[in-house]
């Protein structure tokens, strides 16, 4: 199958490539900058705000897998949850109409709904919604937190955990992290397992945390001796208030409330309907 990858440089789009090649698949990369793609990928240079681009890149493909999304907004650089999440999938669901691809493959994120409080999940859900309603085949997946090689959590973390001295959200919030490299299984699965089509499937990984025992996790996995803190969530806020528009500083009241929330699944159907097995990212 010829396949077009919105996001392809992106943190799962990087991992997402070479299991496509080995899978047999023909791949596309819808490229944004310039950056190094694996032998046999074709680029494709282009934006999913720009529709003529998107066009170039569907055209001869049967699916399409759209990763594009933002975790923080920079409204003054044009860069939003609506653009990005919502605008964005409208210009896919069009190419691939006008194009041809009768499949696509959506990249949601654990805690979509209509009715959150978070601009982040409602975007998110919008996004399901158009794809829903688009009268393509899809899949959309849900996945809880991903991490794996490459994770700009796990890279962040690090070089905090570095310091030996980490402040942690105070939070009773349980999360349930999944593997990248399940991600990927999933997304290949889709693309071949027609059983899978027309629905919303929730990602997670076999294990429960608390933001303090999942750090505590990380230290152990790579032997740092790391003294932890608790930094109280209503002075965050509060402070979050006024400097989250600033690109250096840490966290903003939309994480801030995600981190409220926690990010676990409220089942297992997608492992039961594929017996895959997941994966213990921290094991």
């Amino acid at each position: 199958m010829r396949v077009l990858v919105t996001g392809a440089t992106g943190f799962v789009g990087s991992h997402l490539l070479p299991a496509l090649l080995e899978a047999g698949h023909q791949v596309v990369a819808l490229v944004h900058k310039r950056r190094e793609l694996p032998p046999g990928v074709k680029a494709v240079p282009g934006d999913v705000l720009d529709l003529s681009s998107l066009k170039r890149g569907v055209k001869g493909c049967q699916a399409v897998i759209h990763l594009v999304g933002i975790i923080r907004e920079f409204p003054s650089k044009g860069i939003t949850f609506q653009r990005l999440h919502v605008e964005a999938t409208e210009n896919v669901i069009r190419a691939c109409r006008e194009d041809g691809a009768s499949l696509l493959l959506h990249m949601s994120a654990l805690g979509a709904r209509v009715d959150s409080t978070i601009r982040y999940h409602r975007t998110k859900f919008a996004a399901e919604e158009l794809v829903r309603q688009s009268g393509l085949d899809h899949v959309i997946f849900r996945p809880s937190l991903i991490l794996g090689p490459g994770s700009r959590f796990l890279t962040d973390m690090h070089r905090l955990m570095a310091l030996k001295l980490v402040g942690v959200v105070s939070v009773a919030s349980r999360f349930q992290p999944v593997a990248v490299s399940d991600v990927v299984r999933a997304l290949v699965l889709a693309l071949e397992r027609e059983e899978l089509r027309g629905k919303a499937w929730e990602l997670c990984g076999p294990k429960l945390y608390t933001m303090k025992e999942l750090l505590d996790a990380m230290a152990r996995a790579w032997g740092m001796r790391v003294v932890f803190f608790p930094l109280p969530l209503g002075p965050l806020r509060f402070i979050a208030k006024f400097l989250d528009k600033f690109s250096w500083f840490p966290i903003t009241r939309e994480q801030l409330a995600m981190l409220g929330e926690g990010s676990t699944c409220r089942d297992n159907r997608f492992y039961t309907a594929t017996g895959m097995a997941p994966t213990d990212v921290l094991a």
